[in-house]
């Protein structure tokens, strides 16, 4: 029979250990110039490239003024350019993570994974496979996915619907 598990109990202890995890994190990302928010811009950039101010705004789900800052740092540091493809609308500009900012998200995924997998290491086996069997649950939380993560699940789940229903809406 199951232990019955107090979730008021549970979430607090969660909420407690991502809280410093992410402070850890945090600490990882400024050791390399950059913070945990430029981090997951380069990443959102990375897997949409050409993606605009107010797509990345949308994917951060953070003010456009608040992206605006964000790039113009980055571009500054050389890690995110403007991207040279011709568009209709003149005023939209898209951007790319440049090869610097990939060295960088490769620093990110190489550091994070092997500090994390010295961190496994130091548990006794038995542990290593509780964590295994969290990391699988948490993994079916659904509030953790962003809008565009879900939007890209449903897309390969069903290609083109998307593109197809704006047609019938424009055409409307």
């Amino acid at each position: 029979m199951g232990h019955l598990i107090d979730q008021g109990d549970l979430a607090a202890r969660l909420q407690r250990l991502v809280f410093r995890l992410n402070r850890e994190l945090r600490w990882e990302f400024a050791e390399l110039g950059v913070t945990g928010a430029d981090a997951m811009l380069l990443f959102d950039l990375r897997r949409r490239p050409g993606s605009g101010v107010s797509d990345l705004a949308a994917m951060g789900e953070v003010a456009r003024s608040v992206m605006s800052e964000r790039i113009k740092r980055l571009e500054k540091a050389g890690l995110v350019a403007r991207d040279d493809l011709p568009r209709a609308d003149k005023r939209r500009v898209g951007l790319v993570v440049t090869p610097e900012g990939l060295a960088v998200m490769l620093r990110i995924v190489h550091e994070r994974r092997d500090r994390m997998e010295t961190r496994l290491a130091r548990l006794a086996p038995a542990e290593r496979l509780a964590v295994s069997v969290a990391v699988e649950a948490l993994d079916k939380l659904p509030d953790w996915r962003s809008a565009f993560e879900i939007q890209d699940e449903q897309q390969q789940t069903n290609p083109g619907e998307g593109h197809h229903e704006r047609k019938r809406a424009k055409s409307a």
